[in-house]
């Protein structure tokens, strides 16, 4: 008698660039940027609030969490059963937030659904998402937004992402102690005879809805998240107080990038920071001579290329006749020759910037660079342009060329495909909500962008939940 073997195959997650969408694949380039200049941020992390909340929420839902058994946090499993008890919290901040003001803006990831969601009607069960969207919050919910902080600054948690420390519960304290009195949570509350193992397993949300956090949607009082026009106004100063010296201690990288970009007072666009970040003595000495000697010609040319992207993309779907123009047609357009030429012209000055010898992540757009000076007409940069975002692109792919043609690959949605960043928009709205420095001109400039951009319509090219 001879054994069956059965082979099973553990399909890992994607890669964060792949998830996410990578255009032209330069996103090793852009992270590695980004890690030297605000280590532990996310380009999502842009409310110092949502840290208070969370610290709010990582606290209680890690009560009942070891209410129901606890266990080895290190095992993505018993990571899955600890976020079960945490994602109810996120999304009822969510529901509390639009409660009180149904109009309000800022990070509500999840909105749609709360929308949807009566939990008069005794529907807690998912919030009103379905079970793939359920699933996926953990990575595009609130704490997936900010799970980089909680896992690397020190005092947010034990460096598990999810015990909460020091600083961590002092902030949840005072998220707390703003609430209403009956919307409260105390450690008394959880020491009755509650079943754990009933709500463990997939009734979380029907605990905190029903049972642990009743009142929330009842009694209004207390913190909210930040709306999107206040995002540089300061936290209150027993906020700050507690906030300041994690995100921002002396002498710490994210201070020095912070303090930087506020002195670059004649700044008008993104690239005017990336050359006031390459010029700052200070940001050498701390990092290395050459380390972001080459960030400017980067980012010029990195957006030059997206700007030529997103104007093949309009001109694809200005097509009214048909949904795959020729490459002929295409490249009669003034507008998209000015795009691509300005990317040609900027991919040069690449090849000739200095400190690139020192930077080890620019295969990938110097590959780009040299397909764009080689070319000689509007139609071989389109060729060029397609051909690189076909094998080096992440995410989906947004149009393919066949047979002289442009195919577009996705719909258009008219979602904006975001240009490679690197968390300085995120640095400089934590900055200015903890009072290290007056941010605005450094926004201002950061958040510029040309009309024609702003206006377009382009392929959405991330993976995410409804907000």
């Amino acid at each position: 008698m001879t054994e069956e073997k059965e082979w099973y195959f553990t399909a890992p997650w994607n890669p964060v660039s792949i998830r996410r969408g990578d255009a032209l694949g330069l996103r090793a380039g852009a992270d590695y940027f980004a890690d030297l200049l605000a280590p532990g941020l996310s380009n999502a992390t842009s409310d110092a609030r949502w840290i208070s909340l969370l610290s709010w929420c990582l606290q209680w839902s890690h009560v009942t969490w070891e209410k129901a058994g606890g266990g080895d946090l290190s095992r993505r499993d018993t990571q899955m059963a600890r976020y079960a008890w945490l994602r109810p919290l996120e999304l009822l901040w969510v529901a509390r937030t639009l409660k009180f003001n149904p109009n309000a803006t800022g990070q509500l990831r999840g909105r749609k659904s709360i929308d949807r969601w009566d939990d008069e009607k005794n529907e807690p069960l998912n919030f009103a998402m379905s079970p793939d969207q359920f699933r996926r919050y953990r990575q595009v919910g609130m704490y997936g937004a900010y799970r980089v902080i909680f896992r690397t600054v020190g005092g947010l948690t034990t460096g598990d992402g999810w015990t909460p420390d020091a600083t961590a519960l002092k902030l949840a304290k005072l998220v707390n102690d703003k609430l209403h009195p009956e919307v409260q949570l105390n450690e008394k509350r959880f020491k009755s005879c509650t079943k754990w193992k009933y709500w463990s397993g997939g009734n979380e949300a029907r605990y905190w809805v029903e049972n642990g956090w009743k009142k929330s949607l009842t009694k209004r009082r207390g913190f909210l998240p930040t709306p999107d026009n206040q995002v540089s106004k300061l936290l209150p100063k027993e906020e700050r107080r507690l906030l300041k010296p994690v995100l921002f201690g002396d002498d710490s990288i994210r201070r020095i990038t912070a303090e930087t970009l506020a002195n670059a007072k004649g700044a008008k666009s993104h690239a005017d920071l990336c050359d006031a970040l390459a010029n700052s003595s200070l940001l050498a000495k701390k990092l290395a001579p050459h380390a972001l000697e080459s960030l400017p010609a980067f980012s010029r040319f990195a957006d030059a290329a997206m700007h030529a992207m997103r104007g093949l993309w309009n001109e694809m779907n200005q097509d009214g006749e048909q949904q795959s123009p020729t490459i002929t047609k295409l490249a009669q357009s003034t507008e998209l020759q000015s795009r691509l030429e300005g990317a040609r012209a900027k991919g040069e000055a690449w090849l000739l910037a200095p400190g690139r010898n020192y930077f080890n992540h620019g295969s990938v757009i110097t590959h780009l660079a040299k397909a764009l000076r080689n070319t000689k007409s509007p139609a071989a940069q389109i060729r060029a342009l397609a051909q690189h975002h076909h094998e080096y692109g992440g995410g989906r792919r947004w149009f393919r060329e066949q047979a002289g043609k442009m195919e577009p690959l996705v719909a258009d949605k008219g979602l904006a495909a975001s240009d490679y960043r690197f968390r300085l928009r995120s640095l400089c709205c934590l900055a200015a909500q903890c009072g290290v420095a007056k941010m605005n001109v450094a926004l201002d400039a950061i958040e510029h962008n040309e009309i024609e951009d702003a206006a377009s319509h382009e392929p959405d090219g991330q993976e995410d939940i409804d907000q």
